[in-house]
């Protein structure tokens, strides 16, 4: 590693198990680089999805009143 970095006893982040090639270093945590991917995108379909469900309906689902 570059600068004499030690990296035997560094754990993902996110999966917990030792960190290997490819890896990601990000605000003090090492990642793999799929942990680190795999995260980022559920992060962006959940915030995808959250502001979908703060956003009004537009208007009723159309057989809403058959279901009541």
């Amino acid at each position: 590693m570059k600068h004499g970095d030690d990296l035997t006893d560094k754990r993902c982040a996110r999966c917990h198990q030792p960190v290997t090639l490819p890896m990601v270093y990000r605000d003090g945590l090492w990642f793999h680089t799929k942990c680190f991917s795999d995260g980022a995108r559920q992060l962006s379909n959940a915030t995808r999805l959250a502001k979908a469900l703060e956003e009004p309906a537009s208007s009723p689902h159309p057989h809403a009143a058959s279901y009541m």
